[in-house]
């Protein structure tokens, strides 16, 4: 029996969980060489206690390290969490128990990243946002083990995608909006303060490329939503998008974010029918 109406979520779904996967696993392998620095017993750059009392999450984390600390717990804690942490994302990548993995892997994040929060930063909140996702969307109903497994009978009726479309619509346009009352967004000053952090040479550009690229930034987010639902200029605001934060990659050296960030928008607006050579899914197959 083939679906017509629900391909493009079923993609989206198998999208969705392999990329956050691949993504989390590749990020907490760029860290194993001084993870350490951050997330551990002692030798942390800032003592543990003072990481996660700037934490947001303080008065969740408090009480868990002393839980750990109760008990003796503390040095095993560290000595596995890493470890719970990469074995939850490969069962999600494969889609084994996807939804315990994807609740495994969100508190560990949470409980991992936050006691080092003065050093979180938007990639951070992007993951732990998709972690989310991948529990409450039933990701694991297509191309997993735990459909070879359970056999049990894959059902898409919900829109799923326009979730993840609404939300990234909201994000930007409040991101566009912040943007434009600062004044710096518009004169190029904001960006050049950016820029100069980086230990690079971008921020040597001429100024009037800083006050295009500025200005560029804000009209790009304000309008994302109003331009990228329409399917005239959706390839371009995404193009456009795509290569804003290919920039911010490289000149500002946020990898994971921009890597984060290309992929929710390819998620939730791209054209997913490459997974796929049939032009319908067949449900059987999967």
């Amino acid at each position: 029996m083939k679906f017509e109406k629900d391909g493009s979520e079923k993609k989206f779904l198998i999208f969705f969980r392999l990329m956050v996967s691949i993504i989390a696993l590749i990020e907490i392998a760029s860290l194993a060489g001084d993870l350490s620095l951050l997330f551990s017993d002692n030798s942390t750059i800032v003592p543990q206690d003072l990481m996660y009392l700037q934490s947001g999450y303080f008065k969740y984390l408090y009480p868990f390290y002393q839980f750990l600390d109760s008990y003796n717990l503390t040095n095993y804690f560290y000595s596995y969490a890493i470890f719970l942490y990469i074995l939850s994302l490969l069962f999600l990548l494969v889609g084994l128990f996807t939804r315990y993995s994807a609740f495994i892997a969100l508190i560990l994040q949470l409980i991992i990243f936050k006691s080092f929060s003065p050093f979180n930063y938007g990639y951070d909140f992007f993951l732990t946002m998709s972690l989310f996702y991948c529990l409450v969307f039933p990701v694991g109903n297509y191309y997993s083990l735990d459909k070879k497994i359970f056999k049990g009978k894959a059902k898409t009726n919900l829109r799923y995608r326009k979730v993840l479309q609404i939300h990234l619509s909201t994000v930007y346009f409040f991101s566009g909006i912040a943007k434009g009352l600062d004044s710096g967004w518009w004169n190029g000053d904001s960006l050049w303060r950016a820029l100069a952090s980086v230990d690079n040479s971008f921020y040597h550009m001429p100024s009037f490329i800083l006050v295009i690229i500025g200005v560029g930034t804000v009209l790009i987010e304000f309008s994302y939503p109003f331009l990228v639902y329409k399917k005239v200029t959706r390839k371009y605001i995404l193009t456009s998008i795509i290569i804003m934060h290919l920039s911010i990659a490289v000149m500002l050296d946020l990898y994971a974010f921009s890597t984060i960030m290309i992929m929710w928008n390819i998620a939730a607006f791209g054209n997913l029918d490459s997974f796929s050579q049939k032009k319908y899914i067949d449900v059987k197959t999967v």
